[in-house]
């Protein structure tokens, strides 16, 4: 297993044990399941290693499977990519925040060419970016403290959400190729082939 490989593999380990606890703690007021897919119709910043791990997913799929995530990714890059802040040849962002949140905000809703239109469930679900991994918990790591769903804690009291948070340390999750930049999950299916 190559260096970058055993990174990733600890980060997703870490990510996942972290989710486990939150998802313990939380119980029952966990809404997630297979097919619900309104989180997917977010745009979100995603690393290059969720990039790589993304792209080795997609060569794993079926040829028909592929072959869809990519039609869908370039249809969705053609249509948000002129607004695109950033390096378009690369994918990588290089917007300040304010462009950044406007270039997410405008193109909140289109729905993630991996999520199957039919089933809503995701086709490189082994795969998915660490965003995607951490959302709908109560996980803090560092600072940051993660979105919840909105469908997740209905009529839970404060305490209760509360008791569900998972901290993480920022080093445990730490992607060493951070400083190559952040991309976008249509830009890097819609190049992959």
């Amino acid at each position: 297993m190559a260096f970058e490989e055993k990174t990733d593999f600890v980060i997703l380990e870490t990510v996942a044990a972290a989710v486990a606890e939150s998802h313990a703690r939380a119980g029952k007021w966990i809404a997630c399941r297979a097919g619900c897919s309104e989180c997917c119709s977010v745009l979100f910043p995603i690393t290059m290693q969720d990039a790589e791990r993304l792209r080795r997913g997609l060569r794993a799929a079926s040829a028909d499977v592929r072959a869809d995530i990519v039609e869908r990714a370039r249809a969705l890059w053609e249509k948000i990519g002129p607004d695109f802040p950033g390096d378009v040849a690369s994918g990588v962002f290089a917007a300040n925040e304010e462009w950044l949140e406007w270039f997410l905000t405008r193109h909140k809703g289109q729905p993630c060419p991996v999520v199957d239109p039919t089933t809503g469930a995701c086709r490189l679900y082994e795969h998915r970016p660490v965003a995607c991994r951490l959302y709908g918990h109560l996980i803090q790591i560092g600072e940051e403290t993660q979105t919840i769903c909105h469908y997740c804690f209905q009529g839970a009291t404060e305490a209760e959400i509360e008791g569900s948070r998972v901290q993480v340390a920022v080093s445990a999750v730490e992607q060493g190729r951070l400083d190559a930049g952040e991309t976008l999950i249509a830009w890097v299916l819609a190049t992959s082939e």
